[in-house]
């Protein structure tokens, strides 16, 4: 499916608030509720919009700590790697990645005692040659 301005306009807008009703879209777009729930049928059926999810808000941030763990791994245990951190509740998202690092986990906890024991584990998992953590101090912006 090709994105037009409207399409791209609409994303956003479900971008900065995805509980918007259809009328609020529209008033915000000017466009006609029809149009609007036509184009969102569309982007849904062709997978350009996957779902709806809750972003969290900053105080819930502000209680819990994030990090960035680089991983380096043996390619044999790759897959399996995988699996082992989407099973920790822990890890967020999993990303593979170009470069002299092979997997960027983003986790998140609730105490440095919890991230101490969360890399621990990371480290310890079958496949793990070398790990390099980040704690995430604020946030700047986040778009997603």
């Amino acid at each position: 499916m090709e994105l037009n301005k409207n399409d791209r306009r609409l994303l956003k807008a479900l971008q900065r608030n995805a509980r918007q009703t259809i009328s609020q879209l529209a008033r915000e777009l000017d466009l006609s509720r029809t149009t609007v729930q036509k184009r969102l049928a569309q982007l849904e059926s062709s997978g350009v919009i996957a779902g709806y999810k809750v972003k969290l808000g900053d105080r819930y941030a502000a209680s819990t700590f994030q990090a960035y763990v680089n991983l380096v791994v043996d390619p044999h245990f790759s897959h399996s790697l995988a699996q082992a951190l989407q099973r920790m509740p822990e890890v967020e998202a999993l990303y593979t990645v170009s470069g002299k690092i092979d997997l960027v986990a983003i986790i998140r906890v609730s105490s440095p005692v919890e991230l101490d024991n969360t890399l621990d584990r990371i480290g310890e998992l079958e496949g793990v040659r070398d790990t390099d953590s980040a704690i995430v101090l604020s946030t700047r912006f986040d778009r997603r």
